[in-house]
């Protein structure tokens, strides 16, 4: 009821106020406008990104968390008539109607791309925790086909997030980053901190409690906690009740648990329309269901501790963002012909992605957990012994022991001398990621020296980062203890934090409301400060369970949380990992198999074998290839002989295509590029294929459709329209804009290569150093012109920011027959002047897989140009 009368009061206010223009005032880097109920303010940041800021009074000063890039005010003007006011720069022009004080944006031609839905600009006064505050909400328009995709990382399984009802805060296996992109050629940042609900459902449906589990005993199960391993309840209970729609139509209907569950069920009619188990569950979820005007019965199962609610929407067309605790009203629309240029745009505001070093393009070993040194490095040697790639393995939490939760430090119980298990890792050619928790032990001696300083959130066991000493402190931590003694990895855990842990807390740089969503950005700020500050010879690497809105430029990687390893586990990865990616975050990998899993009896359970196969088959095709899994032994050979071999040929694939890979990710960082790729930024035009939710562009050139159910040998592909595509494994060629059936053995997932590419494969490996990469295969598939830059580097410093790189360009012309290998750019202390390149042209026949290939020509390569005839 509350809601509803706050609902109510909104829709009076915005009835009752006019937002008609009055009058301008144009500065140097904005026009402000003054309406009848408030400030308008367009600030252009570049060419074709427009920041737009709505306040009662004046615009507060707030600590700019995302934008912190310093670029010039692009040239812009400013055009009045007697109907709309008209700012323009060179790529974009936004324009205010005069009588109703709502905004459209257009391309340089007046084409429309974005509107506002009039009249629903929107400031409610309020408070938080003493502060004052304004619910902001602003609608705008959708048409029917028009897909939009972002948000972060869910669990709901959406692809096209048009329509969907969206609570965004951080959770384990959720990432709450309020940036969508949009077929219709724009991106748009939610510019806040706090809580944000996307096409929130207001009405509210009445539920009861079935006391369907009276004097039943509650459900246990092993869960890891911050005091180790512990039972905790699981049960279930089941909530009933009617609601009656007024209209026939589509309906959002979104279930908030008020806390994380175990249980996502939701029957309307008998029908279910939102079903998903795990251990743990983002509070939220969401779905579309079609009903008839009238009574509708439902009924939501869930876990018994959790207090549910429900609540629908007739969906209307549009699509609105609303934030209850906010300063203003504030977002930034982008515009660009395709997804790379608004995505770059982006970036260089927020701040462009670090070169992650080359190793972490390898396989990374994890498990919960490896218990001591021995345990690490025999697993290691074990690795190599069997010849299974691998370059990072991961010690998960518990290590530090005696010490206390996270403090930081190897208890020499186990781990008797730190520094000589780092130094016989690396001898081994293996790098260490070690599990931080920002919740640590008051009662450590790190603890007591933080609760000393005030570095806590009051009330709260975790660290207050939003202090920059406490980022400081904990930076020295880490490194005294750590660091210090060879660690390369860092694996920033439960970085939400964990359950929400900053709502109705006081934090140092304000009410923790405002700032919900921003604790792993400050984290990973922490590390990759203290870090840099401490040496530019080791790159920044970090594993983290969470992001906010610019935490690309901070050398983050996100892993998709806690995740259920079964086939409807893995197809959501896929989804919510294609969303996250469009964000403008690059890096991003899953537990392969699953975290949560069968119990003894997956080793040699063949359903869950193919499972864990298709699995590592996506795995390889995502940005960083790893494997985790609770309370499980995860090594290959645990899974018995044939898995282990199967394994084995996808781990040397991943490192066949490490040149091309680590190519890909120079594409990331100096140009703003993406390496998970949903369809709709390579192919905007073909509607089918943006709108393919299980398949994706790995780089430039390879199509990937993961099998993502059990029990299938072939599987359906969609091949985009106007190029031509050949099956990786087989070389067989295609014409796009056709779905094809294709074979898909269990050693393999479906991958195509796009017309025109030029792929450069290295040598077999067991670790990404292990050989110079001084001959590489380069195979070229023919069918259009094709590019490629091949870029090196030393691997893990920072030289590459001062020019020590080079860059090798690669140009096939389709019409002459003839690949051009340019003159080397640059150069770095230790590049190989002379490089062989086998050239290897595709058929049916040759240039296939991961199989090493007969060369059509070879050429020995000093770094002039060098034309080659292909006929």
């Amino acid at each position: 009821m509350k809601l509803k009368l706050i609902i109510t009061a909104l829709l009076v206010s915005l009835l009752s106020q006019g937002q008609s223009f009055k009058s301008y005032n144009q500065l140097s880097d904005r026009v402000n406008i003054i309406l009848d109920d408030g400030i308008l303010c367009f600030r252009p940041l570049t060419e074709n990104a427009i920041r737009v800021q709505f306040t009662k009074e004046i615009f507060l000063e707030i600590p700019e968390l995302i934008l912190t890039s310093k670029t010039p005010t692009p040239a812009f003007k400013v055009r009045e008539t007697a109907e709309a006011l008209e700012i323009s720069t060179k790529k974009m022009k936004v324009v205010l109607d005069k009588e109703s004080g709502s905004i459209s944006y257009t391309d340089s031609s007046g084409k429309v791309f974005l509107s506002e839905k009039p009249k629903t600009r929107s400031l409610i006064s309020g408070s938080v925790m003493g502060e004052a505050c304004v619910a902001a909400q602003q609608s705008f328009e959708s048409a029917d086909d028009e897909l939009i995709l972002g948000l972060g990382q869910f669990q709901d399984g959406h692809f096209n997030i048009k329509d969907v009802t969206r609570e965004l805060i951080q959770v384990n296996t959720q990432i709450a980053i309020p940036f969508i992109y949009s077929n219709k050629g724009y991106g748009l940042l939610w510019h806040q901190y706090g809580l944000t609900d996307f096409n929130p459902a207001d009405d509210k449906i009445t539920i009861e409690k079935q006391l369907v589990n009276k004097g039943n005993t509650p459900t246990l199960v092993d869960a890891t906690t911050a005091s180790g391993t512990r039972k905790v309840e699981q049960s279930q209970d089941t909530y009933t009740g009617t609601f009656t729609t007024t209209a026939d139509g589509m309906y959002s209907v979104m279930l908030n648990l008020g806390g994380m569950g175990n249980r996502h069920f939701v029957v309307i009619d008998d029908v279910a329309c939102i079903d998903q188990s795990n251990y743990w569950l983002p509070p939220t979820a969401s779905a579309k269901v079609m009903l008839k005007a009238g009574e509708h019965k439902i009924r939501v199962l869930c876990k018994s501790t959790n207090k549910p609610q429900i609540s629908y929407k007739l969906i209307d067309g549009f699509a609105t963002f609303r934030s209850p605790h906010s300063k203003m009203l504030d977002y930034v629309v982008f515009y660009g012909p395709n997804a790379d240029e608004i995505i770059s745009t982006y970036r260089n505001l927020s701040g462009n992605v670090p070169m992650l070093p080359k190793w972490s393009f390898g396989f990374w070993q994890c498990r919960e957990r490896y218990s001591s040194s021995n345990h690490l490095i025999e697993t290691v040697k074990e690795f190599r012994k069997r010849k299974l790639p691998m370059d990072v393995i991961v010690q998960d939490w518990q290590y530090w022991g005696k010490y206390g939760w996270s403090a930081m430090k190897f208890d020499e119980k186990d781990y008797p001398d730190p520094a000589a298990l780092l130094k016989e890792l690396h001898d081994l050619n293996a790098r260490l990621s070690i599990s931080v928790w920002e919740n640590v032990d008051k009662k450590s001696a790190v603890g007591k020296s933080y609760t000393a300083n005030n570095y806590f959130i009051q009330g709260s066991p975790w660290l207050d980062v939003t202090n920059p000493a406490a980022r400081q402190a904990h930076w020295d931590a880490m490194n005294q203890g750590l660091f210090s003694v060879g660690v390369d990895s860092w694996w920033l855990d439960a970085t939400e934090p964990e359950n929400d842990a900053l709502h109705n807390k006081k934090l140092h740089i304000g009410a923790g409301d405002f700032y919900r969503l921003t604790y792993p950005l400050f984290v990973s700020q922490a590390v990759y400060e203290g870090q840099r500050k401490t040496t530019e010879d080791k790159r920044v690497c970090i594993l983290t369970r969470s992001a906010f809105a610019g935490q690309q430029r901070y050398g983050t990687i996100n892993w998709s949380g806690d995740v259920n390893g079964t086939w409807d586990g893995f197809t959501r990865q896929i989804v919510a990992g294609l969303n996250f990616s469009i964000t403008g975050m690059p890096y991003w990998t899953t537990d392969i198999g699953g975290f949560f899993r069968p119990g003894a009896g997956q080793y040699t359970d063949k359903n869950y074998n193919e499972l864990l196969m298709r699995w590592y088959q996506y795995g390889v095709f995502n940005p960083i290839f790893r494997i985790h899994g609770y309370q499980t032994e995860t090594e290959a050979w645990k899974n018995g002989p044939v898995v282990e071999a199967n394994i084995r040929e996808l781990l040397d694939l991943r490192y066949r295509l490490l040149p091309y890979i680590y190519s890909e990710a120079w594409q990331v960082s100096k140009n703003g590029s993406t390496m998970m790729r949903p369809l709709v930024m390579d192919f905007k035009n073909d509607a089918t294929a943006s709108h393919q939710a299980y398949q994706y562009m790995f780089g430039s050139s390879f199509l990937i459709a993961p099998v993502i159910k059990p029990g299938v040998t072939n599987w359906e592909v969609y091949l985009p329209k106007g190029v031509q595509w050949y099956n990786f494994k087989t070389g067989k060629r295609f014409e796009g804009g056709q779905t094809i059936t294709t074979d898909a053995p269990l050693n393999s997932t479906p991958v195509y290569v796009k017309a025109g590419s030029i792929i450069p494969m290295g040598k077999l490996m067991q670790y990404a150093n292990e050989k110079p990469a001084d001959t590489l295969e380069i195979r070229i598939y023919k069918g259009a012109n094709g590019k490629f830059e091949l870029y090196e580097d030393e691997g893990n410093n920072y030289n590459y920011e001062i020019g020590k790189y080079t860059l090798i360009p690669f140009e096939y012309n389709e019409q002459n027959q003839t690949l051009t290998i340019n003159k080397r750019q640059g150069t770095y202390i230790g590049f190989l002047k002379d490089i062989v390149f086998n050239i290897v042209v595709v058929t049916e026949s040759n240039g296939l897989g991961a199989n090493e290939s007969a060369t059509f020509k070879k050429i020995k390569y000093k770094g002039k140009t060098i034309k080659i005839d292909l006929k």
